[in-house]
């Protein structure tokens, strides 16, 4: 199926629950971002033109998708947004990112009649394929295999696709096998540069850290005896952040108290404390030493009067303290 760019989208028009998440947007909650301008190579076409609004479609298609999961008694990871993901193998790997290039075996089926209208392995960046891909490969650790609801809304909308296999506001279905996340070069080479710069900072302060394989170092400075939040837990934390070239000031503080069954979930959050959300039992607290790009990445950080706070591409301190979970 063809590459063709998407008009922009914009989620706010949505009926969401966004109370008190203005610095989530704009700080650690990742997969919670609008989704602006996005295109796609299983890719869509959300065009105007059918007899029905949108937003109205989208809600009817979310309903019967529920629907028909609970008829069936199949449980499902809801997303916000109304894709739903059933996962039959919880993977461990991180989550892709947009700059991320992918490797997903997958069976594309009709939502209304199971009809089976592609099938395959495709390998290409996230922001080449349809927005509910994007949402589920942003969400799924790498390694899961599930079946994904995607509603019209974030497939191919009222222009169909596939010479008419694909009809107008078609409900899809996908099995797929989420292989393999590749990074960009880029991020290589930034990574490998942070983590030499965190442990350069760890020796000149004679901190003993434990080195995570993805680049996070840490230390636990409390070790608490509740349990250990997994991806689609939900979680209450506070925590502070600093800047690894500048230890003596806090420039990023909050209390988050879970705001949807959505946003808490430890999955919705930047890679660096999905990272370090999975090391603390409930009641810990811990330092972790996080590179940029598993951080804020290249999007620098400011304040109300617009001054940065975290200049883009900066490794961070963040301490943590998990003062509870809801496991699923």
């Amino acid at each position: 199926m063809g590459l063709t760019k998407l008009p922009e989208i914009v989620i706010e028009k949505m009926v969401i629950k966004r109370n008190n998440m203005k610095k989530l947007f704009g700080g650690i909650a990742l997969n919670a971002l609008a989704l602006i301008g996005l295109s796609l190579g299983l890719t869509s076409c959300l065009d105007s033109g059918s007899g029905t609004d949108p937003l109205t479609q989208l809600q009817n298609e979310i309903s019967a998708i529920d629907n028909y999961l609970s008829d069936n008694n199949i449980t499902a990871i809801t997303d916000h947004r109304g894709i739903r993901m059933v996962i039959t193998e919880l993977g461990t790997g991180l989550p892709a990112k947009f700059t991320n290039t992918v490797d997903v075996d997958y069976v594309g089926k009709l939502f209304s009649d199971g009809k089976t209208f592609d099938q395959g392995n495709t390998k290409g960046l996230v922001t080449n394929y349809i927005d509910g891909w994007k949402i589920a490969l942003t969400t799924l650790p790498v390694g899961s295999k599930a079946t994904l609801y995607i509603p019209s809304y974030w497939g191919y909308g009222t222009g169909g696709a596939g010479n008419g296999s694909i009809p107008a506001n078609a409900t899809l279905v996908f099995d797929i096998i989420f292989n393999k996340v590749t990074e960009s070069t880029q991020d290589i080479q930034r990574l490998t540069a942070d983590t030499v710069a965190i442990s350069e900072y760890l020796d000149s302060k004679s901190i003993e850290a434990i080195k995570d394989t993805t680049g996070v170092s840490y230390v636990i400075d409390v070790l608490g005896t509740g349990p250990i939040p997994s991806w689609f837990d939900k979680v209450t934390f506070n925590y502070t952040v600093r800047l690894l070239t500048d230890d003596s000031k806090v420039v990023y503080e909050e209390s988050l108290e879970p705001t949807s069954d959505f946003y808490s979930r430890v999955v919705n959050f930047n890679h660096g404390w999905k990272i370090a959300l999975q090391k603390l039992p409930k009641g810990s607290k811990g330092r972790f030493y996080i590179p940029s790009g598993l951080g804020f990445g290249d999007v620098k950080q400011t304040d109300q009067s617009g001054i940065t706070t975290i200049p883009a591409n900066s490794n961070i301190i963040v301490e943590l303290q998990l003062t509870d979970v809801v496991q699923e």
